[in-house]
This record gives structure tokens, C-alpha cells and sequence, in this order.
């Protein structure tokens, strides 16, 4: 079986929309369920009245008249026409739902959880909050994460920014999908529950997704000295050409005085030494030595651009999984609650996951979850922006965003996917060059090892023209397959 994987076969994967009426509705009393529990409702009151718990006491009650219409219907022999009639009622509820909440604001998308479809960005934190992410520090990173990106696309070194909103989710739910079939070994979520020793569902439906759509939030405190220094230092240089300029550069870095240290060693059990020691160079020095200053002095023809280099990378793997780690509680608390056994295994995968160089770590029978999680990272690269500057200021506001891949196409029995870049305008914007990136990502995907438990993959990368000859509507001008 062939599919076409792109935003909108993500988009139909997580809008929460039931054939059956009895489902949709109870989905729904869960979802605002769910949403109200991490509000104050004091807030939602409207003349004494708490709008949410009104609603759910609607639902309630529609909920039980409708069991018994059913019930009435089918002892008439008319229970075939309750579908017709659900659906019927299903949107007048809808309606009636949007029209008592007039202004009023409440902590959840109604469209969305109604299953109305929307953009990816938005749907982060409804799918987030959807699939278990409870614990606030969490659910405020994910909630940051669209403004944040928002600052460095405007302040990136290179006038752009690649996307980690939507490309999160489009990894969690593409996993998801992976974890529900079966590639030759039975159903890969089950293979994994096995491996690990933990319980199938648990897996599937709470550990990959916070896996998934966590698992890059530490990527713009990695970027943002870089981004700050940079954006901000040239706009003033731009703009006060004729003046001598002294500035101290900007420096950011994890501190030592908190539990960073208990977190760590969190993160470094059972791993190898290789994996240890990447782990504490991806959190930078222990000391932050003082940036150089520097002086611009007026020239006729205006200041010299300023380039910045910060002194340690800050790896975003494990800065994404400190994250997680501290949102989850202190060290003592996470080792201590039988639960947080399997989170532990979520950050690791996290914390491995964009180490470019081979690891025992990244073998699919040592670390499932980081297998995983780098595969489907490294395949899902449609919709994303390519690097085109914009130059209109060193303070970027607006980025124009072109795609190379609009999707990919997966046959799944053989489980061959396939990359075809045909936009001929992207392609020539950021001057690609096929041969570079396709040696990049056969370093990237020759991290991983298999085994005897995954299937065999391909990935099929293709580059393609596409021709105004009527005969030959496309040429394949280079192609090369990549084999895990």
C-alpha cells in the first residue's frame, strides 16, 4: 500500500472527528474535560456560572437523551436512520456551543476539538495537551515554542530559520502511524514494548508523542545568543553608521548551581561513555569566560558587519531533554516514581537524537525510541523553509519561505520512501545542490543500525526537472538510494 505522507495527511491523522455521534461526543466532554483541569474556573464564570462546566453538563445531559432515543429508535426498527439523525445533531451542537461562548475565551480550540481542521503551528499545543502532556512546565514550553521561533526567524545569523513547530508535529504523528503497523515483525509499537519491558499503550499513546513533539524544544535557546548578537549588534551599526560604537556581546549558557549535574546524570545512565561525554559537551562550559569586546569605529562608508561565533555549541538534543527532565519534577522525583522509568527512556532518545556521528546508542535494538526518532527527523523534510535571505535590514521581519518538498511518498509493504524535489523556483532560490545534500543525509541515516528487529528501508531521493515538452513532461536529473 502506497502513501502520500504531507500536511494534509497529518492534518486528517489528528482532526478529532468520529463517524460515530456516541464517540465524537464523549471525545469532546473529554477534551474540555481535560483542558479545564489545568485552569482556574473562577476565571471562565460569566454572572456566577462557570461557562465550562456548563457546557460539560449539556453534554451530559444530550449525551443520555440521545441513549435513550437510540434505544426508543431501535425497538421500532429504526435504528438505521440514528446515524442520519446524529450527524443532524452533532452539528447543531456545534452551533449551539459557538454561539453560547459569544467573546468569552476559554483554555481550549473548539474548532479543533470539534475536529475542524487548522494549521500545524496552532495545533501543537491541542495535540500536545490531546496526548497526555499535562505537567505545566511542559505545556508552557510548548505553548512559547510558536513565539520563539517567530523572534529567531527575524534574528537568524544567515537571515533564516528552519521550522520546529510544525516539524514537530509532523514527526510525532508520522511515528504514531509507523507504531501502529506491521513491518515484519509484528506491530512495531508492540516490538518496542517488548524490547523495553514496558506496557504496549503506553508506548504508543503517551511516550512517543512526548517524544515527538517535545523532542526539539531546547532547539532556539541553542541559536539565541547567536541570533541576538548578531540580529540586534548590526541594526545599531546599520543605523548609527557615524558614530564610534563599544558593545559587549551578549552570552548565554546552562548554569551549574541548580541540579544541572542530577539531570545529567539522569540522562547518562546505561548509555556509552561516547554518549556521556557528548551529553556534557552539549551543555557548554562550566564557565562562562567574558566576551571580547568590540569597538566599531565611524567609516565613511558605514560600520563593517559584526560577526558573531559563541565560544561552546549548545547541542539542542540535550537541551530539549533537560527540558523535558526538569518540566517532569526534580531528580529525586523522577527516579523515585516507577512511571518516570519510561520518560527517562523519552530523553534519552531526545538528548541522542541530533548527534551527527555513529553511536552504539542510535542501534535500534539498544535504543528503539532514538532509532526511531532520528529515522522519521531525518525523512520529514517537506514543508519546511529552504535558506533565502531577505535583504531588506540585519533586523529580518519578513522571511520568505519556499518549499523543496511538498511531501513524501511511502510504499509501505517494501517500506521504500521516496523524496522528489520538482520546485524548480526553490531549487534555484537556494541554489541546491543535490549531490551535497544527498551525501548529508546518507551521513545522517548511516547512523543507524537496524538489526534484525526493524525492517529493511530505502529512501529514494530524486531530483527532478520538469519540462514544457508535451512528450516528456519530467527529467530525473540526478537520483540516489539510501539504504538502512
Amino acid at each position: 500500500m502506497d502513501y502520500i505522507i504531507n500536511d494534509e495527511w497529518i492534518l486528517n491523522r489528528i482532526s478529532n472527528q468520529s463517524t460515530s455521534f456516541s464517540n465524537w461526543i464523549a471525545g469532546l466532554k473529554k477534551q474540555i474535560s481535560t483542558a479545564l483541569d489545568s485552569v482556574d474556573l473562577v476565571e471562565l464564570e460569566d454572572d456566577g456560572k462557570s461557562l465550562g462546566v456548563d457546557i460539560q453538563q449539556t453534554l451530559t445531559e444530550a449525551e443520555q437523551g440521545l441513549e435513550e432515543a437510540k434505544q426508543v429508535l431501535s425497538n421500532l426498527g429504526l435504528g438505521g436512520v440514528f446515524s442520519r439523525i446524529g450527524e443532524t445533531i452533532q452539528n447543531y451542537v456545534k452551533k449551539e456551543i459557538s454561539s453560547s461562548l459569544g467573546e468569552k475565551e476559554l483554555p481550549f480550540d473548539l474548532g479543533f476539538i470539534m475536529g475542524k481542521k487548522k494549521n500545524l503551528s496552532t495545533a501543537l499545543l491541542d495535540v500536545s495537551k490531546e496526548k497526555g502532556v499535562d505537567e505545566t512546565g511542559l505545556l508552557y514550553l510548548v505553548k512559547a515554542l510558536p513565539d520563539l521561533e517567530a523572534f529567531l526567524y527575524s534574528t537568524s545569523i544567515n537571515k533564516y530559520y528552519r521550522d520546529h513547530t510544525e516539524h514537530a508535529l509532523r514527526v510525532a504523528v508520522l511515528g504514531d502511524f509507523l507504531l501502529s503497523q506491521d513491518l515484519g515483525n509484528g506491530k512495531l509499537s508492540k516490538v518496542i514494548a517488548d524490547m523495553v519491558e514496558l506496557d504496549e499503550k503506553f508506548i504508543r499513546g503517551k511516550l512517543w508523542w512526548l517524544t515527538g513533539l517535545l523532542h526539539d524544544i531546547g532547539y532556539p535557546l541553542g541559536k539565541m545568543a547567536t541570533a541576538v548578537n548578531y540580529s540586534l549588534v548590526n541594526q545599531i551599526l546599520k543605523c548609527y553608521p557615524t558614530l564610534d560604537i563599544h558593545i559587549q556581546p551578549l552570552q548565554i549558557g546552562l548554569s551549574r548551581k541548580g541540579k544541572l549535574e542530577d539531570y545529567l546524570k539522569i540522562l547518562e545512565r546505561d548509555m556509552s561513555d561516547r554518549a556521556r561525554e557528548l551529553f556534557r559537551k552539549g551543555v557548554g562550559s562550566k564557565e562562562l569566560s567574558p566576551a571580547s569586546p568590540r569597538t566599531f569605529l565611524a567609516q565613511k562608508g558605514g560600520h563593517s558587519e559584526f560577526s558573531y561565533y559563541e565560544q561552546f555549541e549548545l547541542d539542542h538534543g540535550v537541551l530539549s531533554a533537560l527540558s523535558f527532565l526538569n518540566g517532569l519534577g526534580t531528580p529525586e522525583e523522577i527516579l523515585h516514581n516507577d512511571e518516570y522509568q519510561g520518560y527517562i527512556l523519552v530523553a534519552q532518545a531526545i538528548a541522542l537524537h541530533a548527534f551527527k556521528e555513529h553511536l552504539v546508542d542510535h542501534a535500534f535494538e539498544n535504543r528503539p525510541l532514538a532509532f526511531l526518532l532520528i529515522l522519521i527527523d531525518e525523512l520529514q523534510e517537506w514543508g519546511r523553509p529552504i535558506p533565502i535571505k531577505v535583504m531588506d535590514t540585519y533586523f529580518t521581519t519578513d522571511v520568505k519561505k519556499e518549499n523543496l518538498l511538498d511531501g513524501l511518498i511511502l510504499h509501505l509493504d517494501e517500506f521504500k520512501w521516496l523524496m522528489e524535489f520538482r520546485n524548480d523556483l526553490a531549487k534555484k532560490l537556494s541554489n541546491f545542490d543535490f549531490q551535497k545534500y544527498s551525501t548529508s543525509k546518507e551521513i545522517s541515516f548511516k547512523r543507524l543500525e537496524r538489526g534484525d528487529s526493524f525492517h529493511s528501508t530505502e529512501i529514494h531521493l530524486k531530483d527532478i526537472e520538469i519540462m514544457n515538452d508535451k512528450k516528456k513532461k519530467e527529467k530525473i536529473l540526478h537520483e540516489n538510494k539510501i539504504i538502512i
